[in-house]
C-alpha cells in the first residue's frame, strides 16, 4: 500500500508542470469588433461547432459556392466523421450530419451544385447538399488517397494505385401523371361573351417551362441505387492529392489529379460509348504534392479555354491550357513548394515552403513582386492581400507591391482557410470555433472566379477539335499508351 501511495504522489508530482502548462495556454479568442475596425475589417459573425474537445478536433475546411437557393457553404468536417454546413456569409448552421464511422479516417469532401461527397475508410457517400441526407453509398475499389471531386455526372475518387474512378451519377426520375386522367368534356361552341371573356386553356410555353423547373427544385433529391461499375482511368505513380473537377464542354467533362510523376488530366465522354482516359500529362522533375487549381475562361482577358497550374517539389510553376494540353508558361522558382497556386483575377500567387510569396501573372508568368516571411495565403480583395506569417499572424499586404501595410494578431486561431473563391477571411481552432471577418466596404462578397456561363466552343469561336499528344522529346504532354507497366509507386 505504501509503495502505491508513493508511485501515486510521484506521478503527481510529473505531471504538474503539464497541468500548470495547459492552463497558462491562451484560449481562443474572439476578434473584438474594435480589433477588427482598427484594421479597416468587421467581424461579420462566429460559429461554435458542435464538437467534443477531448475526442475529437476539424480536420478540412472547405468553401462552396451558391448554386440556386443554396447559400455559399462552409464544409467543416472533423476526424470523427463529422460534417456540419454553415452558411459562410451568416454563420447559420444548416446541417450536421455523421457520414460513415467515426473509427475510420475521412478524406476532404468534395461538392457540387447539389451534391456533397465524402470518402470515409473505404466507402464511398454522397450526400444532398441542401439537407445533407445521405443519399448513396458505395464501396470503393482499392485504397483512398484523397477525397473524391464532383461534377454534374459523376464522383471522381482517387486511389493510391494511380487509379481514378468515375461513378456515375444517375438520378432518379419521378413518374408522370397519367395520361389516362379522364378530364371533363368541353364544349366547342362559345358565345360571343364568353369568348371575349375566356382564358387561354395552356399556359404560354415559357411559363410552363418555368412552372416545371419551379416543381423539380421542391421535390427531393433522389438517386438511383442500382449499381453501375465504374470507369477507370490509369496514371503513372500515386496520387498525392485531392482531384478537381475543371469543365465540361458539349464532348467531355475534364478532371486533373497530381501524381508523384506529375500532373493528369483526364476526361469522360459524354457522347457515345463511355470512356474515361487520360487527355494530357505533364511530367515533372519531382513529385507533386499540391493540389492543382484552376481559373475559369476569361475571353476577354484572352483565357480561352480556361488554365489549370501545377507545381512540384523541385520550385517549378506551370500553367497549362485546361483542354489542350499546351503549356503557356513555366516559372523555376528555386525553392521547394507545396502549397497551390493561388490564381485570382490576372494574378497567380505562389507561396514556397521557405516562406517566399511571388505574385505572378496568371496568363504569362511574368513576376510582379516577391516578399519573404509568409506561410499561407489566406484572402485577396481588390485592394489588400492576407497571408499569415510563419508566426501564425495576418499580414496584409499591398496587391501593388506586396508591401507590408498592417498586422492582426491571430497566431491562437491556427487554422486559417484558402479561400480562392471570395474575399472573406475565416479564421478556425482545432476545438471548433469559427469567425469570418470582412473589409467594412464589403458587405457582399466579392467573388473571384466566377465561372462564365459559356462552352469551349463558343468561349473560342471555332469548334474544338483535339489534338494527339506529341512525342515526349518534343511536348511533355504525353498520354501513356495502352498497357503501359505502371512504374514503381513512390
Amino acid at each position: 500500500m505504501k509503495r502505491n501511495t508513493l508511485a501515486t504522489v510521484l506521478i503527481g508530482f510529473l505531471l504538474l508542470p503539464a497541468c500548470a502548462d495547459a492552463v497558462a495556454a491562451p484560449a481562443a479568442r474572439l476578434i473584438t469588433h474594435r480589433d477588427a475596425a482598427r484594421h479597416g475589417l468587421r467581424r461579420a459573425w462566429f460559429s461554435q461547432i458542435r464538437i467534443d474537445p477531448g475526442q475529437s478536433r476539424i480536420s478540412h475546411v472547405r468553401l462552396v459556392q451558391g448554386a440556386g437557393q443554396l447559400p455559399d457553404t462552409l464544409l467543416v468536417q472533423t476526424d470523427r466523421a463529422m460534417i456540419h454546413a454553415i452558411d459562410a456569409e451568416t454563420g447559420r448552421t444548416l446541417w450536421v450530419r455523421l457520414a460513415g464511422s467515426p473509427a475510420h479516417p475521412s478524406m476532404a469532401v468534395g461538392a457540387s451544385d447539389k451534391l456533397v461527397g465524402v470518402l470515409n475508410g473505404t466507402r464511398l457517400y454522397l450526400l444532398d447538399r441542401s439537407d445533407g441526407r445521405v443519399l448513396w453509398s458505395r464501396r470503393v475499389d482499392g485504397v483512398p488517397a484523397d477525397g473524391p471531386a464532383l461534377s454534374s455526372k459523376y464522383v471522381f475518387a482517387p486511389m493510391i494505385s494511380g487509379h481514378v474512378l468515375a461513378y456515375p451519377i444517375e438520378k432518379k426520375q419521378f413518374e408522370e401523371e397519367s395520361e389516362t386522367t379522364i378530364k371533363p368534356p368541353v364544349s366547342s361552341e362559345k358565345s360571343p361573351e364568353e369568348e371575349a371573356t375566356a382564358t387561354p386553356e395552356s399556359e404560354p410555353p415559357d411559363k410552363e417551362k418555368n412552372s416545371e423547373k419551379e416543381k423539380e427544385e421542391e421535390r427531393p433529391l433522389v438517386l438511383k441505387q442500382e449499381f453501375i461499375p465504374p470507369l477507370t482511368c490509369v496514371s503513372f505513380g500515386r496520387v498525392t492529392c485531392q482531384p478537381i473537377f475543371t469543365l465540361e464542354d458539349r464532348e467531355s467533362q475534364y478532371v486533373a489529379w497530381a501524381t508523384t510523376r506529375g500532373l493528369f488530366v483526364g476526361y469522360v465522354a459524354l457522347r457515345g460509348a463511355d470512356e474515361f482516359a487520360v487527355k494530357y500529362q505533364l511530367r515533372t522533375r519531382s513529385q507533386t504534392v499540391a493540389q492543382p487549381t484552376y481559373l475559369p475562361p476569361n475571353v476577354s482577358k484572352g483565357n480561352r479555354d480556361g488554365l489549370i497550374f501545377t507545381t512540384s517539389e523541385a520550385g517549378e510553376v506551370h500553367a497549362i491550357s485546361a483542354t489542350r494540353g499546351a503549356e503557356k508558361w513555366q516559372y523555376a522558382v528555386g525553392q521547394p513548394i507545396v502549397e497551390p497556386v493561388v490564381p485570382i483575377g490576372d494574378r497567380a500567387y505562389v507561396v514556397t515552403e521557405l516562406g517566399s510569396l511571388l505574385c505572378l501573372g496568371a496568363l504569362t508568368g511574368d513576376e510582379h513582386w516577391s516578399t519573404n516571411g509568409v506561410g499561407q495565403f489566406i484572402a485577396a480583395s481588390q485592394q489588400r492581400i492576407y497571408v499569415a506569417d510563419r508566426a501564425g499572424q495576418i499580414r496584409v499586404l499591398d496587391p501593388r507591391s506586396g508591401a507590408v501595410v498592417n498586422t492582426l494578431y491571430a497566431a491562437d486561431l491556427p487554422l486559417k482557410f484558402r479561400n480562392l473563391w471570395t474575399d472573406r477571411i475565416y479564421l478556425a481552432t482545432p476545438t471548433g470555433l469559427i469567425q469570418c471577418l470582412h473589409e467594412t466596404a464589403l458587405a457582399e462578397p466579392l467573388r473571384h472566379q466566377k465561372i462564365e456561363q459559356l462552352q469551349v466552343e463558343e468561349a473560342s469561336g471555332e469548334e474544338f477539335i483535339p489534338t494527339e499528344p506529341k512525342k515526349p522529346e518534343e511536348n511533355p504532354f504525353e498520354a501513356p499508351q495502352q498497357g503501359e507497366p505502371n512504374p514503381s509507386l513512390d
